[in-house]
């Protein structure tokens, strides 16, 4: 299981993380706070993209996905104000490309630069 902390630097960084989150989570889907958290705790612990993928991270391809597949993304920037599409580049293979949020599910985060 990923440890946020580690992801982060410290278990500080990783509590204001997991905050923002469940109050983005309250404000925007209207859910209530211990539901938040159990969603983002659950994002976590399955690398889920849709809560933690942000522009500066690297994604490494689960071993059961497709081998055709980029090993390693490094996500640089959403697409424009697009929230379902990051553009990535994969170390060289392709070099640069875009990349659907659901697409990001064969991939697990593995490195993720503090905010």
């Amino acid at each position: 299981m990923m440890r946020l902390a580690e992801l982060l630097g410290s278990e500080a960084a990783a509590a204001i993380w997991t905050n923002s989150q469940v109050h983005r989570l309250v404000v925007w889907r209207r859910l209530d706070p211990n539901t938040a958290l159990d969603v983002v705790e659950k994002a976590v612990a399955e690398h889920d993209p849709a809560i933690l993928a942000e522009p500066g991270q690297v994604w490494t391809r689960r071993p059961e996905a497709d081998p055709g597949l980029p090993d390693v993304l490094l996500l640089t920037h959403w697409l424009g104000l697009d929230r379902e599409h990051l553009v990535a580049e994969d170390g060289g293979r392709t070099g640069t490309g875009v990349i659907c949020l659901a697409d990001l599910r064969a991939y697990e985060l593995d490195y993720w630069r503090a905010p």
